[in-house]
């Protein structure tokens, strides 16, 4: 890293960074001569290998798995003359063919991450150079520490930089940090005190000439040490003087800091972190056979080692005749001892029976799961229009466990609901102003919303201005101005003056960015606007204009020498609304713009809700205009005229003390006021004692509190303020006490929230907001759908518990009728009594509902039984169906959780939770998720999935077995952390119902069938070792043994394994119960291996004997009987998986066609050249012969037939007498498709009779209608012909309308697509669903059939005439 004390190791805590403009350019960076030589310079290298490198590195990293291991060691073996069994340069033919694959695969990753690469280190920054006294263009790659470089807004950051010049006043930026932790909330930095420059100073950064020593690169993002050499000693600096590489300029004209770590040694880097692994719960089973596997190997060769001894035993007068033991080449009598002949057998046939460990599995799996996660990410059913948010898969190796989970952990803000904030209510003094004035309006205003696009606001805005103004709240802030909140103005009322201040704190008690159009004199290539060379021109920025305001440009005031002529370098874009008005819109560090006065300002908010309420003031006319370090300005409805104020401090929110604070002077009075705003817990906590004396106060927290429960219960999220005087003696001793609580070193942080507490004490009421956080679409059909296959939904938020439960009954995690357990303590004590008693409750319950089965069993059936009673005892009971019958819900606060998670207490909790279809954890915070989430994988031994969208829900997300993140309004961090993220709560029900379904039986199957070649291909060779002595002989060519599994049988199985569905997402999605095979580990058990055991066995034995004994009595070779044994095997694996095939799509008869062509040219081409990789064995023409025989034909179609058989059996009774829930699902699939078929035949058949009758003037063919004689025809009748061919060619276009619906319809159903909400809620919009299909179908059917009856009661009625 450079600059370590000379023969040491340990680097010392401080690295000195010299600016380059002062160092002699003549000396290059990469000299020892330089001071800051050995720092890393700014080119990012992700890449794992080199061309040089890659060969050793990639066969080094290959050989530390135990299977590539086991494989070498076998191919080594083949090398021993006396051991080997496969001609040596065939049998290494199968391993480097795996290390080929592996390593392509390796490579072609690793040439991503190289562009990705080459792409980040081209981009270009404006750098100083000494040479040209200026900034320059130069790519980041060629930016080292020690350079100065210059950014503007909106500006990537390239390397960790000291922030030291600031186009600010306030010597200030703020940088948005998604790149680096996922959050939108930008963050303020400021420049370093007594050091840093303020706009114009023309020598900076020449004059900058001191030398900075900061600490050794590190991961901390949040850490910073280091000081500033000066003449009158050492400046600190710290985190809030650093930018970090990735982060983006944000409010700020432009920025300009001194290089302090670059490339690799940058804080993001060294958090850079890969995708991350995981062993899924199939891998543990497919590992566990695979111990089984080389359990059997070492069986079947100490048995044939054995044999092999015992053979030769049986020979004696060895000494008088070696040659009466055939195919035994020793020349030294010793070796004919049965014990050395057993050793050397024994690792003779670990060579021939290598392949029961099947060698391409593991790589073979990991394509598949790449391809299976490519086919995901490619779902549009999973893509967010509105967001323009595809699904994301960051884990690649977990895919099939989507398929089996048993527990859902879900975070209910941003998560279940928009996290898009809308002010609704609010109380002041007890009285409550309702914006939304019924329940009904408020649902209906909802739903409305609800298919609202997001195109109306910005980018990643976080609400929807939908506010009705409130009268009276009108006509109180009407006067509203900074006389009016003067304590001394009498002939304001009380009520009017707290409504004044309520707005007042909603405006200013919150850390919201007030930013403008923001303006670079500097282009991109480092030239002020009139210094640019006639020659050189720069990138055309057109002005942003709008039908009523010009753009407004804030010019910066530069010294002499400077042109005061301005060119644009960036500017943010607007957001302008059809009418020509600025949308009046914020985000959470977003890009639209709100029109005051003759500029454009935007609101940019660190949480949803700050800005909710910022616009909810701004909308009443308490406008928050700037926000500065030490001042904010506001405008208020009776004065037009901006009003500042002092913010002496900001006490920030923290989760114990769950408020935040700022203190402000007032500007006429100086009165030193603090504005506290915070849950309602932490506010009524900290009240003035009058509230619990005073009837009017007590009876204004009475009003308040009610008011409160009254937006909880609409499901609304609700905040308290609160306010007090502070005089000026005590807040300049507390202010002594805060500063140095801020300085300490060691308990910053604790200290700190102590000494907020110590001023947040004694406040007065002002009221509270209800604020609506709506339901996403399609949650409630997506969490009832989860529910049905068997998944547990657990909510665990920091809300309210009434909100928790509103919302709950919303989205119908808690179900009419349901029984819900409310459990609040404070302490452990109480805790235990209150699930003592909620598990008595559950008992007796259960009692009831087993003596209601008992006098009625029929409706009850067996859902309820004396073990579900007893398993409320025990925790291993309630794992299964017990307590299925019971229908209860259990609400826990956060303060009782964190007993109930005790050691003392989880066993009870888990019972109770055990026997609940339902569970809601309020005021939890996230420690406490990570827990609940760990107390139910480690205990229960269950599958989870955790799913959220915050930063708060990481630790939740990284516990669970699987992780989803949800790109929402809280920025990125939960996505970052996660291995699946999606747009939406509702595409969940897609990921795993389908997807994790399909994976998952995929993969089971493809594992099976991967053991099922290998075993097959054993036991064949086993047999023949009977009648061969043991001695370890063929009758098989190695090479076809070799490319068997590798080439002739690889491609159907991956095929499958990618392609297969068993049922089509309609079924899966109709039907969520399908879901619960696969849950219940049904698809791939411990007899499964035992299965593929047992019918390898047997198939082998028909594939062996049966040819045997064809060819017993006929004079045929070795090499004739090997080959058709291994013709029969190939074709009986092939037709093995086509039996095992549920859905055929063109790739998959591709492959299988393929792998049979490329196995019958390779034995024609390899028998047709004399060529010998085995002596003495040669295969020249033997398959020409071979298949030239009827014999050879017969064999084969029998043998094939015979290994096969059972296994159509028991598949064809599986399918028709005894069908599991999947088989009963194909055969209405069938059905379905049938009758679809037969709809669209019908509906053809029609047409053309229609058609013809048409085109014959009227003369009917079908039966149903009555020919009309020729000679009968009348003006009227020739009319009534015209207007029947007319009324024809409409019902002609119905029925074409609906011939393509239908088939339109069923290409829907068996591609997988999901129908409208219609049919299944919250899936899509504006998509004909299969019912309402159906009904038009039927609909139009039956206008046919009324048409029909009508022309032919015409057509009888003319001829009764006519006759």
């Amino acid at each position: 890293m450079g600059n370590c004390l000379p023969g040491r190791g340990v680097k010392p805590a401080f690295r000195p960074i010299v600016p380059n403009h002062t160092v002699d350019p003549n000396i290059p960076h990469d000299s020892k001569a330089h001071p800051n030589h050995g720092y890393s310079f700014n080119l990012v290298k992700t890449t794992r290998y080199s061309i040089i490198t890659f060969l050793p590195k990639n066969l080094f990293e290959q050989f530390h798995r135990f299977a590539n291991i086991y494989f070498i060691f076998v191919v080594a073996l083949n090398w021993i003359p006396q051991v080997n069994a496969f001609a040596k340069e065939v049998a290494a033919l199968p391993v480097f063919f795996v290390l080929l694959v592996t390593a392509l695969k390796d490579a072609f990753e690793d040439f991503r991450r190289y562009r990705s690469d080459k792409k980040v280190n081209n981009h270009t920054s404006r750098v100083y150079s000494e040479q040209e006294k200026r900034y320059v263009k130069k790519e980041w790659s060629k930016i080292h520490p020690g350079d100065f470089v210059h950014l503007s807004c909106n500006e990537i950051i390239p390397a960790d930089i000291l922030f030291v010049h600031s186009s600010d006043k306030q010597g200030i930026c703020h940088i948005e940090t998604s790149n680096l932790d996922g959050e939108n909330n930008l963050k303020q930095r400021q420049i370093v005190d007594g050091i840093g420059q303020v706009s114009g100073d023309s020598n900076f950064p020449h004059s900058f000439t001191h030398t900075v020593n900061v600490e050794q690169p590190n991961a901390e993002i949040y850490s910073f040490k280091g000081y500033i050499e000066t003449e009158n000693g050492s400046v600190s600096v710290n985190s809030n003087n650093l930018l970090l590489r990735g982060c983006i300029i944000r409010n700020t004209d432009f920025i300009e800091g001194l290089v302090v770590y670059a490339g690799p040694e940058t804080k993001a880097m060294l958090n850079n972190k890969g995708p991350r692994y995981k062993i899924s719960k199939l891998e543990s089973k497919i590992n566990r056979d695979v111990i089984w596997c080389v359990i059997l190997l070492l069986f079947l060769c100490f048995f044939c080692a054995i044999g092999s001894g015992i053979w030769l035993a049986d020979y004696n007068n060895l000494t008088d005749n070696t040659n009466l033991v055939p195919f035994i080449a020793f020349g030294n009598l010793d070796h004919y001892s049965p014990l050395y002949q057993g050793f050397i057998v024994f690792w003779t046939y670990i060579i021939i029976f290598q392949s029961v460990i099947p060698l391409p599995l593991y790589v073979s799996m990991e394509m598949v799961k790449l391809a299976q996660v490519y086919f995901i990410m490619q779902d549009v059913e999973m893509y967010d229009p509105e967001t323009d948010r595809p699904m994301e898969c960051r884990a690649l190796n977990i895919t099939e466990d989507l398929g089996q989970i048993q527990y859902i952990f879900s975070d209910k803000t941003g998560t279940l609901t928009e996290n898009r904030m809308e002010f609704k209510s609010c109380t002041v003094g007890g009285v409550n102003y309702l914006h939304v004035p019924c329940d009904d309006d408020l649902d209906s205003r909802s739903d409305s919303y609800s298919h609202q696009s997001y195109t109306a606001s910005s980018r990643t805005s976080s609400i929807v201005e939908n506010l009705s103004l409130e009268p009276a709240l009108q006509r109180e802030l009407s006067n509203m101005c900074l006389r009016s909140l003067d304590s001394v103005e009498l002939t304001i009322p009380p009520h009017v003056r707290r409504v004044q201040e309520f707005f007042l704190l909603m405006a200013v008690c919150n850390t919201v960015v007030v930013s403008y159009i923001h303006e670079d004199l500097m282009d991109e290539s480092g030239y002020i606007a009139d210094d640019v060379p006639a020659n050189k021109t720069g990138p055309m920025k057109l002005p942003i204009k709008d039908g009523l305001d010009k753009p407004v440009i804030n010019k910066m005031n530069m010294q002499s020498g400077t042109p005061t002529s301005v060119k644009s370098r960036s500017l943010l874009s607007l957001s302008v609304s059809e009418s020509g008005d600025a949308s009046e819109s914020g985000s959470v560090a977003g890009s639209s713009f709100l029109s005051v006065g003759s500029q454009r300002m935007h609101y940019e908010a660190e949480s949803p809700d700050e800005l909710a309420l910022v616009k909810a003031a701004n909308t009443y006319g308490c406008k928050l205009t700037r926000r500065s370090p030490g001042k904010v300005t506001v405008t208020f409805p009776a004065e037009n005229d901006e009003v500042e104020l002092e913010v002496l401090n900001i006490l920030h929110f923290d989760a114990t003390r769950k408020r935040m604070s700022v203190i402000v002077r007032h500007p006429m009075s100086r009165n030193i006021i603090l504005y506290v705003k915070g849950a309602d817990s932490s506010i009524f906590s900290v009240l003035h004692p009058k509230y619990q004396t005073d009837d009017d106060c007590k009876r204004e927290l009475k009003n308040s509190q009610d008011h409160l429960d009254g937006y909880a219960r609409k499901g609304l999220r609700t905040l308290c303020m609160a306010k007090r005087v502070l005089n000026e003696t005590e807040y300049q001793a507390w202010a002594v006490q805060h500063k140095a609580a801020e300085s300490d070193m060691n308990d910053r942080e604790e200290l700190v929230m102590q000494s907020c507490i110590a001023l947040e004490k004694d406040l007065e009421l002002l009221g509270a907001t209800g604020i609506e956080d709506k339901l996403q679409e399609g949650v409630p059909s997506t969490i009832a759908n989860l529910r049905q296959a068997g998944i547990k939904v657990w909510v665990l938020t920091g809300d309210k518990q009434e909100t928790a439960i509103q919302i709950a009954n919303s989205c119908q995690l808690f179900s009419p009728g349901q029984t819900i357990l409310t459990i609040n303590a404070s302490s452990l004590e109480e805790t235990r009594e209150a699930l003592d008693n909620a598990l008595t409750q559950l008992r007796e319950d259960q009692r009831q509902l087993d003596m209601m089965a008992d006098s009625n069993p029929s409706n009850m059936g067996s859902q309820t039984s004396l073990f579900s009673v007893l398993s409320l005892f025990s925790l291993s009971g309630g794992g299964g169906g017990a307590g299925e019958g019971l229908n209860h819900a259990l609400v826990i606060d956060g303060k009782t959780l964190a007993f109930a998670i005790s050691p003392e207490l989880e066993r009870r909790f888990l019972k109770i939770c055990l026997h609940c279809r339902s569970v809601v954890c309020c005021r939890a915070t996230p420690i406490q998720k990570a827990s609940v989430v760990r107390l139910v994988r480690n205990n229960l031994k269950k599958m989870t999935l955790s799913i959220g969208d915050g930063a708060n829900d990481v630790s939740m997300i990284q516990t669970a077995d699987i992780g989803v993140g949800i790109s929402g309004q809280e920025g990125m961090q939960a996505v970052m952390a996660s291995d699946f993220a999606i747009a939406k709560f509702r595409f969940l029900e897609r990921l795993l119902l389908v997807h994790g379904h399909w994976n998952h039986d995929r993969l089971c199957k493809f594992s099976a069938v991967m053991f099922y070649k290998s075993l097959i291909t054993v036991f064949v060779l086993f047999w023949f070792q009977i009648f061969s002595g043991f001695s370890g002989s063929l009758m098989i060519d190695s090479l076809y043994l070799t490319m068997q599994h590798v080439v002739f049988t690889s491609l159907p199985p991956l095929a499958n394994g990618v392609f297969d569905k068993d049922l089509c997402a309609y079924s899966l999605l109709s039907d969520p119960t399908l879901y619960k095979p696969g849950q219940r580990g049904e698809m791939y058990t411990h007899w499964t291996y035992v299965f593929v055991l047992l019918d390898s066995l047997y198939q082998s034995l028909a594939l062996y004997f049966i040819p045997h004994v064809a060819y017993q009595n006929h004079g045929v070779g070795l090499w004739e009987f090997g080959t058709t044994c291994d013709v029969c095997m190939i074709i009986t694996i092939l037709l093995t998986l086509c039996i095992e095939t549920n859905s055929w799509v063109w790739i998959q008869w591709v492959c299988v066609v393929v792998s049979f062509v490329l196995f019958w040219s390779f034995l024609l081409v390899s028998n047709a050249i004399f060529f010998t990789f085995d002596h003495p064995s040669n295969p020249y023409w033997v398959f020409m012969n071979t298949v030239s025989t009827a014999s050879h034909s017969s064999i084969v179609i029998i043998t094939v037939f015979v290994a096969l058989l059972p296994r159509l059996v028991v598949r064809s009774l599986q399918i028709s007498v005894f069908p599991n829930e999947i088989g009963l699902a194909k055969r209405l699939e069938k059905q379905r498709e049938q009758d679809l078929l037969r709809e669209d035949v019908g509906d053809v058949t029609a047409t053309t009779a229609l058609n013809t009758h048409a085109n014959g003037n009227g003369r009917a063919i079908n039966s149903h209608l009555t020919p009309l004689p020729s000679n009968t025809a009348t003006p009227s009748d020739s009319g009534s012909v015209e207007g029947g061919q007319s009324e024809m060619r409409v019902l002609n276009t119905h029925l074409y309308t609906k011939n393509t619906g239908n088939s339109r319809r069923k290409e829907s159903r068996f591609e997988n697509r999901v129908f409208s909400s219609s049919s299944r809620p919250g899936h899509g919009k504006g998509t004909t669903s299969p019912d309402s299909q159906a009904s038009e179908g039927g609909e139009q059917g039956d206008n046919h059939e009324t048409y029909v009856r009508q022309r032919s009661h015409v057509n009888s009625s003319d001829n009764a005439i006519n006759t």
